[in-house]
């Protein structure tokens, strides 16, 4: 230890000297002079459309240049600062909720934000054809989820008498392995290329909600080669297929009854399925923010990816700033919006953005004057960091949970007791003491602390009990093949050698290390393509349901190929429940059941450790770390 810590203040002392000789003023100064703020952001963004990513990367950029009907207060959790909204209302019961927007709102070429910009984004974002992959943040809204499903039938009969008897019928499709199998066998050919009961069984497989023009025209010619129940008439299965058939690849929004409102260009009016007092922190999140309907139907339809409408030339906001400039691998740059409702009190000039992937890089340009703010430090300097630059160490808490995913469709890790026996082998104590090194806390369960929440105690290290779980899941150890994903970071891989070093110890089971950079990471996870992965999640408003909601059947983030009924009901009750503790009682139980079935392994509630210059001021500390740049000043010294 001590050879690498000189090591480390050799190295530093060089680099020192080096700069201090090629240029009297340092980087962070000369940005200082420019009014300009040098971020370091782990990584190069997955992309900068608020509806089409979901991690800290990209809505740390998003945040500059986006604004939600809500704004953060630079430093009290639970206040609510106006933002795209200058003031807002609910009823008694928080089920419906009115904003009215800036009256001088502008998008950053100068065009009026209106109440339309949200409906049209909220639209987008939860259209069956877009497939966010973050929708389910909007379920909140009354009919968004049985839009954002496609719930067709369910949509189009729900006022009808007719929906009794439909409700029951085989809407979704079958899900067995050997219907989800041949499905595949038979979407390689032409559907009108396959024998008849070759379309029956497929439309069957399909489910009516996922039935297109040319399955319901078939459907309508061979009415009885679905698997209807037996209560269901002639008559009734023909006014379906009809019904159906009239609406085949229409947007069903309008019918859906989805409850965003705009009465006026400057109202905005949400009616909520359920109670949702904290409705306004929810608004902060980007998947809320509105999105510029001008630009992006001018360059496609409203539920198209990749339109170029986020090109550095084409991309408008709504926020402080706006983009400047872009160069992949390199920066991202914005600059002050001249159009932004509250120009007056946005101090910065512009914003830099660097995706710098080592950690010790990054740590090494903060102490030398090269960024302002690092997006965390790699345990090894917080030592060395407290010691030698106490005046830039952060040690901030944090609402976030790290956590393994487990591939429950893995032929090996459909084992629930093998999942268990790898995640009680696990000595998440061990991991905080001697790698992590910065405050954490041992995850006992994926909610933590927070109001009258208390955190589940299912999640442990326990070697025996682990060994008792591989000797019930019946498992070889030595015929265990799994691979552990995880990104390109530094610490990553450390802590995947961590976790690879215990089951074997342990349990005796080998496990093989794959590192991916962000984008594949990512694209890995949504595929189900990986058998272990290292995950987690920062919570995105300040209620346990954010850490439990991503974990519902079809949900973008779930990414484990694990769903349970009872826990969707657990949490649906929880939904409808007025009284706050009771509340409270029915998401622990939820939690309980999640934790049980261990498609994740809780390991550390983290705190958040970075590096900030004393010449930034307007940075607090903050729960979701979410900090409104409007609010940060450059002091010059």
């Amino acid at each position: 230890m001590g050879y690498q810590k000189n090591l480390l203040n050799g190295l530093i002392s060089i680099v020192s000297v080096f700069l201090i000789a090629c240029d009297s003023k340092s980087i962070v100064e000369k940005y200082n002079d420019k009014n300009i703020l040098i971020i370091g952001n782990s990584a190069e963004p997955s992309g900068v459309d608020p509806q089409d990513v979901s991690g800290t990367i990209e809505s740390n950029i998003l945040r500059s240049m986006f604004e939600g009907l809500c704004s953060e207060h630079p430093s009290k959790e639970g206040v609510h600062e106006p933002g795209a909204a200058i003031s807002w209302s609910s009823n008694k019961n928080f089920t419906e909720w009115t904003f009215n927007l800036q009256p001088n709102g502008k998008w950053s070429d100068g065009t009026p934000l209106t109440s339309e910009d949200f409906r049209f984004s909220y639209n987008r974002i939860l259209n069956p054809k877009f497939a966010a992959k973050y929708a389910s943040i909007l379920y909140f809204i009354e009919g968004a989820e049985r839009y954002n499903k496609n719930k067709r039938c369910e949509i189009l009969l729900a006022n009808s008498p007719l929906w009794e008897t439909i409700k029951e019928e085989n809407l979704s499709g079958l899900s067995t392995p050997e219907a989800k199998e041949e499905k595949k066998v038979l979407q390689r050919k032409f559907f009108k290329n396959l024998e008849d009961k070759e379309k029956s069984r497929f439309i069957t497989y399909l489910g009516l909600d996922n039935l297109e023009k040319h399955h319901l025209a078939f459907l309508k010619a061979n009415i009885d080669t679905f698997n209807w129940n037996k209560d269901t008439s002639l008559q009734q299965k023909t006014e379906i297929t009809d019904l159906l058939l009239l609406n085949a690849g229409k947007d069903l929004w309008n019918i859906a009854n989805v409850g965003v409102n705009t009465p006026d260009p400057y109202t905005l009016k949400l009616k909520l399925k359920a109670p949702t007092p904290f409705l306004p922190d929810i608004t902060k999140h980007f998947t809320w923010y509105p999105l510029p309907k001008h630009v992006l139907l001018k360059l496609g339809e409203i539920h198209e990816r990749n339109t170029g409408w986020t090109d550095k030339e084409n991309i408008v906001g709504n926020g402080p700033f706006k983009m400047k400039d872009r160069r992949l691998d390199y920066f991202i740059e914005v600059e002050r919006n001249p159009h932004y409702w509250d120009k007056q009190n946005v101090s910065l000039n512009g914003i830099r953005f660097l995706p710098i992937t080592n950690k010790y890089t990054e740590a090494r340009m903060a102490f030398n004057e090269q960024i302002h703010i690092s997006f965390s430090l790699a345990p090894e300097m917080i030592e060395y960091a407290i010691e030698n630059h106490p005046e830039k160490v952060r040690q901030d808490t944090y609402l976030s949970c790290s956590f393994l995913r487990f591939n429950v469709t893995n032929p090996q890790l459909k084992n629930i007791n093998l999942r268990k026996a790898l995640a009680h082998a696990i000595d998440a104590q061990k991991i905080i003491d001697n790698i992590l090194k910065g405050g954490e806390k041992r995850a006992t369960g994926i909610v933590p602390a927070m109001g009258e929440y208390i955190p589940s105690t299912i999640a442990k290290f326990d070697i025996q009990l682990a060994k008792d779980y591989l000797k019930k899941s019946g498992v070889d150890p030595s015929a265990v093949e799994l691979v552990l994903l995880t990104t390109q970071q530094d610490q990553s891989k450390t802590l995947a050698e961590a976790y690879q070093d215990m089951w074997k110890k342990h349990l005796g089971i080998s496990v093989t290390i794959e590192q991916r950079e962000w984008k594949t990471y990512l694209t890995r996870l949504k595929k189900l393509e990986y058998g272990i992965a290292t995950g987690g999640w920062i919570g995105d408003y300040p209620d346990p349901t954010t850490f439990l909601d991503m974990w519902k059947n079809g949900d973008g983030n779930n990414r484990t190929g694990w769903s349970n009924e009872a826990y969707e009901q657990q949490l649906k009750l929880a939904e409808t429940e007025e009284d706050p503790l009771t509340r409270i009682q029915i998401l622990q139980e939820a939690e309980n059941l999640f934790l049980e079935e261990t498609a994740i392994a809780p390991i550390y509630w983290a705190n958040k450790n970075y590096l900030l210059h004393p010449s930034v001021s307007g940075w607090h500390p903050l729960l979701l770390n979410s900090h409104p740049y409007k609010h940060v000043k450059l002091n010059k010294r």
